[in-house]
């Protein structure tokens, strides 16, 4: 984990931004103990500067990654965890605002309706998986077991103690069965936190976002830190760590956030486009004659 102020601005030259800085290395979560979100840099930032240049070169590799995805018919999946006004529907939406909406799903998970409650809690995420070529990204997801089910006493001590394990082999037997799993929180400070409230409290466009839930769990700050802590403690593992993002600047969450995506579902990838076939341009010579530029 960082721990010292990262300034993403610093490097010098177009795109630096991206091409000094491996977040992925950064926040990863690698170690079984001793995680503590107290650790979690609260300054790291971007200079308004490059950031514009940094997105644009990201969303590029975004691009370059789903097409390989849809090449090699990959499974892959981006599991989205935070506090609330963390940044996570701004980071999505820099996602699939340049990703083609037909291989790209994004799921945004509430809570389970009356027959999902009847069944295993994971039974809702496994009908949600993307199938071959396409990327799945959840918007809250099973984590939510051992977070706000723990906190809020929907599930049992017993329910939630055994989550862990659960999880753990759920994501083991998707990487089993070929997915690409990259798992990403955004931490955002509890002042911060407030001040976005506010910022929501008094624009008309975004009173809706803020509820009676947000408020009152600002009074359970402390038992949601202690489940965040114990969740990135027993569920990463070297194939699915957790990606610990520092979000009180929105801009550098973004950025190494979909930095992070990029780099880890696209390692050891081939992304050079299939050849066509022999045939294929033979056909497609004789129905749509020569080139005439």
């Amino acid at each position: 984990m960082a721990s010292k102020k990262t300034d993403a601005g610093n490097g010098g030259g177009k795109n630096s931004a991206t091409a000094d800085i491996h977040y992925e290395d950064q926040f990863a979560v690698w170690q079984p103990n001793g995680f503590r979100l107290a650790d979690v840099p609260d300054d790291a930032s971007v200079s308004t500067d490059t950031y514009a240049d940094a997105l644009n070169a990201l969303q590029d590799e975004l691009r370059e990654l789903q097409l390989a995805f849809l090449y090699n018919k990959l499974k892959g999946i981006i599991v989205f965890e935070g506090w609330d006004a963390a940044g996570k529907g701004g980071v999505i939406r820099r996602m699939t605002s340049v990703m083609d909406p037909r291989a790209v799903r994004v799921w945004p998970i509430s809570a389970p309706d009356e027959r999902e409650r009847e069944e295993h809690y994971l039974q809702r995420f496994w009908r949600r998986l993307p199938p071959n070529g396409e990327l799945g990204v959840f918007d809250r997801s099973w984590y939510g077991r051992v977070l706000v089910e723990r906190v809020e006493e929907f599930a049992t001590r017993e329910e939630w103690g055994r989550a862990y394990t659960e999880i753990n082999s759920f994501e083991s037997s998707l990487a089993s069965d070929g997915f690409r799993l990259v798992k990403i929180f955004l931490h955002v400070g509890h002042d911060v936190q407030a001040q976005r409230f506010r910022d929501r409290l008094h624009d008309p466009l975004k009173q809706w976002k803020l509820t009676p839930e947000d408020l009152r769990n600002r009074g359970r700050r402390a038992s949601y830190e202690e489940a965040v802590e114990e969740m990135v403690r027993r569920t990463s593992a070297p194939n699915a760590p957790w990606h610990v993002v520092p979000a009180n600047d929105k801009k550098f969450a973004r950025l190494a956030a979909i930095s992070t995506i990029v780099r880890s579902l696209g390692a050891g990838i081939d992304f050079k486009p299939p050849a066509l076939s022999p045939e294929f341009l033979a056909q497609a010579k004789k129905e749509l004659g020569p080139d005439k530029k």
